[in-house]
């Protein structure tokens, strides 16, 4: 009895063992499998984001150095699995549904995550310089930066580093966001005064520091043909013929006083999500304008814009926010000054 026994016992202990090594390698092959998979959808990202750029999928699967029935069958396999249609065909290629501008979006945003993700990451010989950015849609604010690239980055190019630069236009809720998980490095935030306790609550409860840019009251863009363009000063309630053009993501956090007593306007508005394309819109489409801040000369005359005046025209603040007052860099310093410059030139 005694060697059945120990006989079973012994088995019982090997099964136990065998079981083990067997759950471990199939827990392997789960996670790698896993793993493999979700490579694959980012590289279907990078597939999807391609055919939008080409308009084509036959010029993306060769830039791709792939075959166009397995770019195609990749692009099916994605659209199953997210439950939409990314692409439609038109006579002129492919172009993106509404729910696939929409998705296409969202791959921009996690790609770029994943390759800053990637580059911080990545061991180097040399660390390279890296710079992000979160700023509303402002012309001043994109040509200081220019100006600021162009100056601050020589010294880095001539003397063979490497550097990285994020500048990602959004809107103020966002950019705090962007700040507080350390996505951007600087945030600009804009919001009329009307606004301001609301916005300074946000930013001291996530613990930011903050400096004001500068104040200005916005002015209405358009072009210089434009019925109302003979104005110096338009009347507000003469812009309710025309069509007012939008940023898309623009969020107002609760509606003010001042709106509130002003004249209810027709919805003529289109949204718009890239700010080059406000250029083109201003100058082909009839009767179009937008709020700016102020705008550089050079610009202006570059497409046949002008810029008026409008009474009831809200007071606005661009402040710049960043983690902790003590981690600025000359850098970053010196884009500020820049910044603070540039804006009191155009006012």
């Amino acid at each position: 009895m005694t060697l059945i026994y120990k006989k079973h016992y012994f088995l019982h202990k090997g099964f136990i063992f065998y079981f083990s090594l067997l759950f471990m390698l199939l827990y392997k092959v789960y996670k790698l499998t896993k793993l493999l998979r979700d490579i694959m959808n980012l590289q279907q990202l990078r597939y999807v984001l391609e055919v939008e750029k080409c308009n084509s999928i036959t010029r993306a699967a060769k830039n791709l150095f792939m075959g166009q029935p397995n770019l195609s069958k990749a692009i099916k396999e994605l659209e199953l699995e997210i439950g939409i249609t990314i692409f439609k065909r038109t006579p002129k290629g492919v172009k993106p549904t509404r729910d696939g501008e929409q998705f296409l979006r969202y791959a921009r945003s996690i790609l770029a995550q994943m390759d800053q993700l990637e580059s911080f990451y990545k061991t180097h010989a040399e660390k390279a310089l890296r710079f992000t950015l979160s700023v509303p849609r402002a012309t001043y604010i994109s040509t200081a930066f220019s100006q600021f690239l162009n100056s601050s980055l020589q010294k880095e190019q001539l003397d063979g580093k490497k550097f990285v630069v994020y500048y990602k236009e959004t809107n103020a809720h966002t950019t705090i966001q962007d700040v507080v998980t350390g996505e951007s490095d600087l945030g600009i935030i804009r919001y009329s005064n009307v606004h301001k306790d609301y916005f300074l609550s946000i930013i001291k409860e996530h613990g930011l520091a903050y400096e004001c840019i500068g104040e200005f009251t916005k002015s209405v863009m358009l072009h210089k043909e434009h019925p109302l363009a003979h104005y110096e000063d338009i009347p507000f309630h003469a812009l309710s013929h025309y069509i007012e053009l939008l940023h898309g993501d623009f969020q107002e956090p609760t509606l003010s006083l001042q709106k509130a007593s002003e004249p209810e306007m027709p919805q003529k508005r289109i949204y718009i999500y890239d700010r080059s394309s406000q250029f083109d819109l201003l100058r082909e489409v009839y009767g179009t304008y937008l709020w700016v801040s102020p705008m550089p000369e050079e610009v202006l005359q570059r497409h046949d814009l002008v810029t008026r005046r409008c009474s009831l025209a809200t007071p606005t603040t661009d402040m710049i926010i960043y983690p902790h007052k003590e981690s600025l860099r000359p850098l970053e310093i010196s884009f500020i000054q820049l910044l603070q410059q540039t804006l009191k030139q155009l006012k």
